[in-house]
């Protein structure tokens, strides 16, 4: 069945439209509306923590003194923390697709290595010493990611330890206010 290009293009502007009259809840945060299947995709974690982030806080009476007062620096070391975590992670699956990439080359210059080793080219020896040149490079890229994983890592890891303290300090700091509260009325 052919796609109906008129319908999809109306029923997307009725969607986004400020005149619709059902407007459509985006299923992405708001800093991250458009496109929706792109390189973007990978951001929404921490797109999702910043739109957190930056969100005003409610600052109805329903909410006890405590969350009103420390709730939101709570919060936003919460943000700060996972956001650390999510950079941390694309870093590690970013390092796993690198030494994923230059194990595959390794076997297979290995392969042809061995290929050139039992047949008998007029060009052998040259072709031995480029292959083995190009196991050397790839020997030098791969701790070089390594490297480069370990100082980008290190990093991300005093972050996230500073950042814990911080979480774990307004953590302390509005249970001890909700527990003075909650004792106020008792006394």
């Amino acid at each position: 069945m052919m796609p109906n290009k008129t319908y999809e293009l109306g029923n997307l502007y009725f969607q986004q439209s400020q005149y619709s009259t059902k407007q459509a809840q985006p299923q992405y945060p708001l800093l991250l509306q458009w496109p929706e299947k792109a390189y973007l995709e990978s951001f929404k974690p921490d797109a999702e923590l910043l739109q957190k982030a930056i969100s005003p806080m409610e600052t109805t009476s329903d909410y006890s003194l405590a969350y009103q007062v420390f709730g939101n620096q709570k919060q936003f070391e919460y943000v700060s923390l996972k956001h650390l975590a999510n950079l941390f992670y694309e870093r590690s699956k970013l390092h796993k697709q690198h030494i994923g990439d230059i194990d595959h080359k390794h076997i297979q210059i290995q392969e042809d290595l061995f290929g050139v080793k039992i047949n008998n080219f007029p060009d052998r020896t040259r072709r031995l010493s480029g292959l083995e040149a190009q196991l050397l490079q790839l020997e030098q890229e791969r701790r070089q990611e390594e490297l480069a994983f370990w100082k980008d890592t290190a990093e991300l890891r005093e972050k996230m330890f500073a950042s814990a303290a911080l979480y774990k300090a307004a953590k302390h700091r509005y249970s001890v206010f909700s527990q003075v509260e909650g004792n106020y009325g008792r006394a």
